[in-house]
């Protein structure tokens, strides 16, 4: 009996542990896809969003352009007088407050600049990117180039627009260069828009990149507060000169601490019903314990008279095959009990169904339903195999008992009934196998003993091991 009980309790923690496992796994792959739709589908705004912003890039670069282009047209018309710089310029500049100085450089006279002191020669590195750009545009074929980020004393940076002042030479039939407008805008006030803006509110981490590392700010023109995660899109936006990119991820993502949060939900989950199925395995293996000690008898553990009851009535429920009911009493055990003790008695009655369950096939069943009471219901035998079995059971409790010191003797008397010959009524075939047991001992009633009753007196060892503590 311990083996099983210990065999089940390992049933029980593998059960558990198979149901935790089944739970969490069903539960983190129902996660899994969560995250993988909802990182899907945020990477997938995210994508338009940048591709909004590249959009909004272009077309404020080519604004830059096109206000440098407005000067250029002007450069052309007056090409020895540059008085009209100035009002141009502030004009110019009034349209868009990221303007920090413009500067129109004529080729042979002295450059002129709004406001008045600004130059890009006064900053080291507003006149390193500046003097790279005019080289370009000189040798160029009259594109107007934006350059950025430039990095300038104060730790600012700024972006560079230079258009090139280009007159057609009838006599020559070139384009000869007259000089150059460069226009320097702070950032990231430049490239603000409302793209940016709905990516802001939104919530996403960006980082844009000129076409330039200049600096040692590995090229950024504008980043969020908030770092780039490690998921992003990517997008181009073509500017004059080049390219600028767009990575940009979003903030509020599950990421690696929903992920989290996911296993320790699934590992959760698991938990509890597994938890739940092992208290329920316990609650069983508890209730089956507590109904076979209700229906075992304590001194034998062999069934008692509810098992007798319970077994019966289910096997002739069954209406199937056919069984033998063997009521068996034994001689002179109040003899033993009044000469040698109760525990003799005891002992003799341990013996006793020890002796009659090895005679009695695995099959079979035995039962103590009195002080010196037994009934065997012997299953799907011959009438030849049944009587063999109970000439078996005979010699083997006819052996003499040793306990002590002394050698004891006891008989057994036996009646039978058989189902479903005699009857299909689990109370008759015991009261009449019970009664022919009562007439081979010379003992004739009208009827034999019940022992299904509910009202039956319950057996002594019954009464001690269910008295209160």
């Amino acid at each position: 009996m311990q083996k099983t009980k210990n065999s089940y309790g390992i049933y029980r923690w593998i059960i558990s542990c198979c149901v935790f496992l089944a739970v969490a796994a069903i539960f983190w792959v129902g996660f899994t896809a969560i995250f993988q739709y909802t990182a899907q589908e945020s990477m997938d705004q995210a994508r338009d969003a940048a591709d909004k912003y590249s959009t909004s890039l272009e077309l404020l670069t080519k604004d830059m352009v096109d206000g440098a282009g407005v000067m250029a047209d002007m450069a052309r018309k007056q090409r020895t007088n540059d008085s009209w710089f100035a009002s141009v310029a502030q004009s110019v500049a009034a349209q868009n407050v990221s303007i920090l100085g413009i500067q129109y450089t004529p080729l042979g006279r002295p450059p002129v600049s709004f406001p008045v002191g600004f130059s890009f020669g006064a900053d080291k590195g507003l006149a390193t990117a500046f003097t790279g750009l005019q080289n370009t545009v000189m040798a160029g074929d009259g594109t107007s180039l934006v350059f950025s980020p430039v990095v300038m004393q104060s730790g600012n940076s700024g972006v560079i627009t230079m258009t090139p002042v280009f007159v057609y030479n009838s006599r020559t039939q070139n384009f000869d260069y007259l000089g150059n407008i460069a226009v320097l805008r702070k950032l990231p006030e430049a490239v603000d828009c409302d793209a940016l803006k709905e990516i802001q509110e939104t919530g996403y981490s960006y980082v844009v990149y000129g076409n330039t590392a200049d600096g040692g700010n590995d090229g950024i023109i504008a980043r969020s507060d908030v770092e780039l995660g490690d998921n992003f899109v990517t997008a181009s936006a073509k500017v004059p000169g080049g390219y600028w990119q767009i990575r940009l991820s979003p903030v509020d993502t599950w990421g690696s601490s929903g992920k989290n949060i996911g296993l320790v939900i699934s590992l959760a989950a698991g938990f509890i019903l597994g938890g739940l199925v092992f208290w329920i395995l316990t609650l069983r293996q508890q209730r089956a314990e507590s109904r076979r000690i209700l229906r075992t008898d304590p001194l034998t553990k062999v069934g008692n008279r509810h098992g007798l009851k319970d077994t019966l009535t289910r096997l002739c429920h069954q209406l199937k095959g056919h069984f033998v009911i063997a009521c068996m009493d034994i001689d002179n055990l109040k003899g033993i009990n009044k000469t040698y003790g109760r525990k003799a008695g005891d002992a003799v009655l341990q013996e006793t169904a020890k002796r009659v369950t090895e005679c009695l096939k695995e099959d079979d069943r035995l039962f103590r339903v009195g002080d010196d009471s037994f009934v065997a219901i012997i299953d799907n035998e011959s009438l030849e195999g049944v009587s063999r079995r109970l000439d078996g059971i005979r010699q083997q409790v006819g052996r003499s008992f040793e306990v002590g010191n002394a050698d004891l003797k006891i008989s057994i008397e036996v009646g039978c009934s058989a189902f479903p010959m005699d009857s299909r009524s689990p109370r008759e075939l015991v009261m009449i196998a019970d009664q022919r047991m009562n007439v081979k001992r010379g003992i004739v009633l009208d009827e034999g003993t019940d022992w299904l009753a509910d009202d039956k007196p319950v057996l002594m060892e019954e009464m001690e091991e269910n008295k209160p503590q």
